[in-house]
């Protein structure tokens, strides 16, 4: 019998699992114990705890290691693929949840400003699955917008023999038009070396190149230098930080959440499809690692929600479809605290916040979007009846 540890906030696995294989769930904030370890020979995980020579044992029996995230930087990947482990993760899965949360973020930061979204353009810098959806959302609210992805560009060159056209190709925008943009967004993974190094990659010269009315970082903590962002709000350079990602999460920095618009506690991915589809991309890989077949899985249903019948302004309206005002209020109760205390607060929030639906998943009366156009293009299901 395969033996499967996982931690035990991954949504629903047991009904994606297949029923065969045991599994044993562990709490991430005390993280596993030794004897679970030894017990397994897959280990499911999420950002919260790392996987390497100090978490892993050297006489573990461990031969599967999944992450429900893009990415990986809580993987000491050299080190499991010494050992022998395969490796697994969800790239895509919260694609989606990422560009509503950071497409509402800047539709909130505009009516702040007082600002047509349509005048503004948008540098997204990391051409993936993430970085892509948030483009394609941000396009559809009217921000023309140019994406940064000089490795994807440089792998793509190499790609021979698929039939592909050159045209076809990703072309990475110019460092200096994206840095042009308006809003600069980030959705890339932390590398801390090589050519592509990420860590303070949106640092201070690169602040200075030209003024920003919205900086997002949703990708990692470390991508955006915090110290230059906050200096850069002081001083007027940028008008508004978006903060989802910290650098030395979890113990975030006071005084960037203070400066910041909005301040979430890393969970700009979380949706009940996000992490549906990360829980079957995890379990799809295992069972093919193992020789398993997938098993039949649940159907969801389309919510229904009931917008009031006044003409209130479009920002509220986002903010009874979208938690991330919520979500900026609960870290900001953490303020303040020390890291002993902040720390293991910031992870509940993560473990504890309720996940919401992605926007195609919510229905909405037709009259809806004659009064606020902008919410067909965000992706809300239109019926006559709700």
């Amino acid at each position: 019998m395969i033996t499967v540890l996982a931690d035990q906030h991954h949504y629903h696995l047991d009904k994606y699992l297949h029923p065969s294989i045991r599994l044993v769930t562990y709490d991430p904030l005390p993280g596993w114990s030794s004897e679970q370890i030894m017990q397994a020979d897959a280990v499911l995980v999420r950002t919260t705890n790392p996987l390497n020579s100090d978490t892993l044992p050297p006489n573990s029996r461990v031969r599967f290691a999944g992450t429900a995230s893009a990415g990986r930087d809580h993987l000491d990947e050299p080190f499991l693929k010494d050992r022998g482990v395969h490796i697994a993760d969800a790239k895509g899965s919260n694609a989606r949840s990422v560009s509503e949360y950071v497409a509402v973020a800047v539709l909130s930061c505009c009516d702040e400003m007082k600002i047509p979204p349509a005048s503004l353009t948008a540098g997204i810098v990391g051409a993936g699955f993430t970085g892509s959806a948030t483009a394609a959302m941000l396009e559809r609210i009217g921000i023309s917008c140019r994406l940064f992805d000089p490795p994807r560009e440089e792998s793509e060159k190499h790609i021979s023999g698929t039939g592909e056209k050159e045209q076809d190709r990703f072309k990475s925008a110019s460092l200096e038009d994206v840095l042009a943009c308006d809003i600069i967004s980030h959705h890339v993974p932390l590398e801390r070396s090589g050519v592509y190094a990420t860590w303070h990659w949106y640092n201070e010269e690169k602040i200075r190149s030209a003024p920003k009315r919205i900086v997002v970082n949703a990708s990692r903590g470390g991508v955006v230098d915090e110290m230059a962002v906050r200096a850069a709000l002081r001083d007027g350079h940028v008008s508004m930080f978006i903060c989802d990602v910290w650098e030395n999460e979890p113990v975030f920095s006071d005084s960037t959440a203070e400066q910041a618009f909005l301040a979430t506690p890393h969970i700009a991915g979380y949706s009940v499809e996000a992490k549906r589809k990360a829980t079957e991309m995890m379990c799809d890989q295992l069972h093919r690692f193992f020789g398993f077949p997938d098993p039949e899985t649940p159907v969801s249903e389309l919510r229904r929600e009931h917008l009031p019948d006044d003409d209130r302004p479009l920002i509220d309206i986002l903010r009874l479809l979208h938690p991330v005002f919520s979500y900026d209020a609960s870290l900001r109760t953490l303020i303040g605290l020390p890291a002993d205390e902040k720390g293991p607060g910031f992870l509940k929030l993560r473990q504890n916040t309720p996940l919401r639906n992605e926007f195609p998943e919510i229905g909405l009366m037709a009259s809806a979007a004659h009064r606020y156009p902008v919410l067909e293009k965000l992706g809300f299901r239109m019926s006559g009846s709700a």
